[in-house]
């Protein structure tokens, strides 16, 4: 990126490319009333967040921070691609109505690691997250950032001078602006249910609070004392108005804010909030963060339900449950279906060679852990109720 080919050479070109970008984007804003949030990732021999959505950075203070910034290292392509991938994720599960996009400006020379690029593209494309790339430098058949757009859906863009970047940019500030307020809002994109479900937050109980970041123990250590500590914000009680248990049995905290619920009463919140969903994720009900409803507690409200039915004279079909094989695989097998899950028993995520094992129901394809399969009931599913019977390699 130190090369001059392009004036006064690449990297000063990237720069003046994203300012010009974002100069388009504050322009577009301030005629229909809309705001952009930007975040910006550095890629060296490592990658950098320089700044988060949440840091709401100015113009100036991208401007600034480019000010200083020079050409050292290699390019670690594969773990800035996976930060800002993070980063999103954070901001779909904060802040839903926003599209997701990355832009990505490089010569696409980058450097072998433990993360693969066309891997993370892989993921961005099913979580509905486009890459549009830039390409400067010398011309090349095989190029890594053709690669990254064509798989997420997005632009790519070789330039061969300074000029021809900004004219780029100028297309892309225009092409994912924000429809102003009077476009119908069905033409507006929308972060796909599928997508929602793979990034939901899941409740944590006191323990996994206290284990958790810095902010989610400081959270249950300012509501400790309050009235509200083991009250649940939906039903405002302290028992579980299905299960009649405690709250330290049945309770759960959002780990954004902190606010406390029934995890029963959460999955009726959910299934209110979308009625055409199945109840499986839910905004809170404070800080509207994207939460999932743990599977387990998701089968003993269906439980519940039937049972609520049954006493009042319906009648139901009494089936044997439906048998699996299941048999015991590396979490890595499974790729990003494994990194974005957790055990529906210890509700742990996976380690890249943990033992685990599938449900082979395939409306379900709950895993788990090898160890937590063998403390499940009768070996029942948790999520769907189906019997899974074990083979052994």
């Amino acid at each position: 990126m130190f090369r001059t080919d392009y004036s006064p050479n690449r990297l000063e070109a990237c720069k003046s490319a994203i300012l010009h970008f974002i100069q388009s984007r504050m322009t577009h804003d301030s005629v229909v009333g809309s705001s952009s949030a930007y975040s910006v990732v550095v890629i060296s021999d490592a990658a950098k967040k320089v700044f988060d959505f949440t840091d709401s950075a100015s113009y100036d203070q991208i401007a600034s921070y480019f000010a200083d910034l020079t050409c050292h290292g290699r390019s670690a392509l594969g773990e800035g691609v996976g930060m800002a991938i993070k980063i999103l994720i954070e901001d779909i599960r904060t802040n839903g109505a926003r599209s997701p996009k990355i832009i990505i400006f490089s010569d696409g020379k980058y450097t072998n690691s433990k993360v693969d690029p066309i891997k993370m593209a892989n993921l961005s494309q099913q979580l509905g997250i486009k890459m549009d790339t830039i390409r400067v430098g010398d011309v090349e058949h095989f190029s890594i950032l053709k690669q990254l757009a064509d798989t997420t859906g997005g632009k790519y863009s070789y330039a061969n001078n300074a000029a021809i970047i900004l004219n780029y940019v100028a297309e892309l500030a225009t092409s994912n602006m924000e429809l102003p307020s009077s476009t119908p809002r069905k033409s507006k994109e929308k972060v796909s249910a599928k997508v929602l479900k793979k990034i939901a937050a899941p409740l944590l109980d006191e323990n996994e609070m206290n284990r958790g970041t810095e902010d989610q123990k400081g959270l249950i250590e300012r509501l400790r004392g309050t009235k509200s500590y083991e009250r649940c914000s939906i039903c405002f009680q302290p028992n579980d108005p299905y299960s009649k248990t405690s709250f330290s049995i049945s309770g759960r905290f959002c780990p954004n804010c902190g606010t406390p619920m029934h995890t029963t009463c959460a999955s009726m919140w959910a299934k209110n909030q979308d009625k055409e969903g199945d109840g499986t994720i839910f905004r809170c009900v404070h800080c509207l963060y994207l939460l999932q409803i743990p599977a387990s507690v998701q089968t003993a409200v269906r439980m519940h339900q039937s049972m609520m039915k049954t006493m009042k004279g319906s009648q139901s079909d009494k089936k044997s449950p439906q048998s699996y094989p299941v048999s015991t695989a590396i979490a890595s097998s499974f790729g990003e279906e494994a990194m974005y899950s957790a055990c529906p028993v210890c509700d742990g995520i996976f380690e890249e060679k943990d033992e685990v094992l599938k449900c082979g129901n395939p409306d379900c394809n709950a895993i788990y852990h090898s160890h937590c399969f063998d403390k499940l009931s009768n070996h029942t599913c948790k999520s769907c109720g189906s019997k899974m019977t074990r083979l052994f390699q």
